[in-house]
């Protein structure tokens, strides 16, 4: 997520920002950090952001739509694969790090 948006934000500048992950262990659990300039999530979405479905990426159709230039041919080895916006990233990511 941190390394989309980022790229997303900052694709046309010659350098791109850092994005900083600490991980810092406690008695009982671990904690992990991720520090990024990609733009965030908005205050009012923070308490959706562990329901599938949400997101704050624009809908895989719609950008398709976008691109549909670049993706004039479907056997271009060049032609990215979309997985962002499906809502399904923060929810798979907290059942991975609780089991």
């Amino acid at each position: 997520n941190s390394l989309r948006a980022v790229i997303h934000r900052h694709g046309e500048s010659t350098e791109t920002p850092k994005i900083r992950v600490i991980v810092a262990e406690g008695l009982e659990d671990v904690t992990i950090k991720v520090s990024d300039e990609g733009g965030g999530i908005p205050r009012s979405g923070l308490r959706n952001i562990w329901t599938y479905l949400y997101t704050t990426a624009q809908s895989p159709i719609l950008k398709l739509a976008d691109e549909k230039e670049a993706m004039s041919s479907l056997d271009d080895i060049d032609t990215p694969s979309v997985l962002a916006g499906y809502g399904y990233g923060f929810p798979i990511l907290r059942v991975y790090a609780r089991y």
